[in-house]
């Protein structure tokens, strides 16, 4: 029988074992898919502006997808080799020789990647068009996308994995080219040795952790890059994560070990035991996994997060059905009428007093353009936050005393994503020195032409009519009508009736800025769950590969007397303690992550936070019942 024949017999023997592999590398292959044909998909090329946004995050996805896969399935493919050391062995004592049966293993390893590849890219190609129907709901596109099946996205999925798994291939080959008998033999009855502790190691972990944790928190002050506090935080945590589990976990338990009033009790000293011992072997499994759960909350958090912030950001790009400046009682009356004899109906009308002016840090921070600004009054913003019936009104304006020369800081509407910070500073307007409360961004004038790049600053009553004796008062016009969607005909129509006939209709440029967060919260949760079934996945197959090596350990303690509940108990202990640690670890990421998020949109997002490790944590409490319990059965056989 030749190698090829040799290895597809093996496969179709080994499928059970590789099934949830299987799974994982299926739902891989299928969203990879999906991220690569927006790039080639005719729909979204014909609408370029909006294909910028979406051809962006789908390549940004498809990078973290293949970076996660390859970690995960270079992983996963140690552990089966691992498990079939002994059954190497047997291959070399019947005379077979280590190149050929290398060959049968990377044969094996090449054809299961092969069978994944075209069942994912099958299940890929069968729900691409709910894929694109849900990414277009996502993206507010009304353009229907048809289904079609893209070649160059099949052809970059078939290089890229195939290049994959043909390194996994010969990597196999040269793993059992260079094996030795006696080591494969006696691979299942190698016992763990003692770790051995490195402070060194350790302490530095701890301290990577936090000057990530740092970085992260102090970005604004220390760096203005966005990108490279992002990139310096995710280096930083990365490699104090692996330290953490590999030298400062270590310290932690051989302290626990010899506290032997809290190890002597019940089961905790065999649970506790076996994690200790195996730390050295298995410190890269709990990293990846605190990594990638991590990954997973934050995906999860971050898509909601978009997703309420686009709702929360079309009020301030777009609070007016029409909007125009002027002050002429007369010209506002004929902009009555006009609404009054078309088709729509008025539903309110916001006159907003501004004063423009020049704006002076005494720190010297440079935050406005050409320290141009505007100026309104605390009444003025009250009213403005009341009329567009704002939810945080009463809780922004608590914040500010009339009676004192305080300001609040405005951030202008054309501001997507702005970390700025200037609570605490002092400005001077006019030769007056203000404090400045807090920095916020509110509906006010919306994003339109003169006023929409503009930031505002709100002060007292008293001192805004000083600012309007020494500067033109200028009066912005919010109207809400019916219909505004449709409104383009009576914009026409005012037009011709304001004296500039600058008349600004229904805003539509916060459109290109929602497409993009209804893009990254779509592709947001499809990566959560790739994210979530490659942490479930690393968790299986560490715990799988300790109730192999445990099996004859519990057989031992069975024959003394351990019965099968003390034995549930230490399984539940030990497995509980494999979960706990890296998902405490990675939930704690997720959350720096996120406020690292919150701090770039100037916005709060603990509700989605909160819904985001709430949903994890439930999951992987599911997740770690039901494992335990196999992980008995394994152990603990009636």
């Amino acid at each position: 029988m030749n190698s090829f024949r040799i290895a597809c017999t093996l496969l179709r023997n080994n499928l059970q074992i590789y099934g949830f592999y299987l799974i994982v590398l299926v739902v891989t292959v299928a969203t990879y898919y999906n991220f690569v044909a927006i790039q080639y998909n005719d729909t979204f090329a014909q609408i370029t502006a909006r294909l910028q946004s979406a051809t962006v995050a789908s390549m940004t996805c498809g990078f973290v997808l293949m970076c996660t896969v390859v970690f995960f399935m270079w992983h996963a493919n140690g552990f089966f080799f691992k498990q079939r050391q002994k059954e190497t062995g047997i291959y070399m004592l019947m005379g077979i020789s280590t190149s050929k049966i290398g060959r049968v293993f990377a044969i094996e390893s090449v054809l299961l990647g092969m069978l994944s590849l075209v069942l994912g890219l099958a299940a890929g190609i069968l729900f691409s068009k709910l894929f694109f129907m849900l990414l277009g709901k996502a993206m507010y596109l009304e353009a229907e996308i048809p289904f079609m099946i893209s070649i160059k996205a099949i052809i970059q999925l078939v290089i890229v994995f195939g290049l994959i798994f043909v390194v996994l291939g010969f990597r196999n080959f040269r793993e059992v080219q260079k094996s030795q008998l006696i080591q494969m033999i006696h691979a299942t009855k190698a016992k763990p040795v003692v770790p051995k502790l490195n402070y060194t190691k350790g302490i530095l972990g701890v301290i990577l952790i936090a000057a990530g944790y740092a970085v992260a928190s102090g970005f604004t002050h220390w760096i203005s890059d966005l990108l490279s506090a992002s990139m310096a935080t995710l280096i930083l945590v990365s490699f104090g994560t692996y330290f953490f589990f590999g030298s400062f976990l270590t310290i932690i338990f051989s302290r626990w070990v010899k506290a032997k009033h809290m190890v002597y009790k019940n089961v905790r000293l065999v649970s506790v035991s076996n994690i200790f011992f195996r730390l050295k072997s298995n410190y890269r499994s709990l990293a990846m996994t605190a990594i990638l759960a991590a990954a997973t909350v934050t995906a999860f958090s971050v898509s909601l997060a978009f997703k309420q912030y686009a709702k929360d950001h079309e009020l301030i790009e777009a609070p007016y059905s029409i909007s125009y400046e002027g002050s002429d009682p007369a010209v506002k009356v004929k902009v009555m009428e006009a609404i009054a004899a078309s088709e729509h109906q008025l539903l309110g009308w916001n006159a907003i007093h501004l004063v423009p002016g020049k704006v002076e840090y005494v720190s010297g921070k440079k935050v406005d353009f050409n320290n141009d600004a505007y100026m309104i009054g605390y009444s003025e913003l009250e009213k403005t936050l009341q009329f567009l019936q704002y939810p945080e009104c009463e809780k922004l304006l608590r914040r500010i005393d009339p009676d004192k020369n305080e300001a609040v800081f405005i951030i202008n509407a054309n501001t997507l994503a702005s970390p700025i910070r200037v609570g605490g500073e002092e400005i001077r307007w006019n030769g007056t020195t203000y404090s400045l409360k807090q920095a916020r961004q509110v509906p006010v004038t919306g994003n339109v032409a003169k006023f929409g790049k503009k930031n505002i600053y709100v002060v007292p009553d008293s001192a805004y009519e000083k600012a309007r004796e020494s500067g033109p008062e200028i009066t912005f016009n919010g109207i809400r009508i019916t219909g505004q969607e449709n409104s383009e005909k009576l914009v026409q129509t005012l037009a011709g009736i304001v004296p500039d006939g600058k008349v600004n209709g229904y805003l539509k440029q916060f459109a290109q800025d929602y497409y993009t967060l209804g893009t990254f919260f779509f592709l947001g949760l499809i990566m959560s769950i790739v994210f979530v079934l490659a942490t479930f996945s690393t968790i299986y197959f560490k715990i799988l590969s300790d109730a192999f090596s445990d099996q004859e350990q519990y057989a031992i303690l069975k024959k003394i007397g351990m019965s099968k509940k003390e034995v549930e108990r230490s399984v539940y202990l030990q497995v509980g303690i494999a979960f706990v640690l890296p998902v405490i670890v990675g939930i704690a990421h997720s959350v720096v992550a996120m406020d690292m998020l919150e701090k770039v949109l100037n916005v709060n997002f603990v509700l989605q936070m909160v819904l985001g490790i709430g949903l994890f944590v439930l999951v992987m409490i599911a997740f770690y019942v039901g494992i335990s319990k196999n992980y008995t059965k394994m152990v603990y056989e009636e």
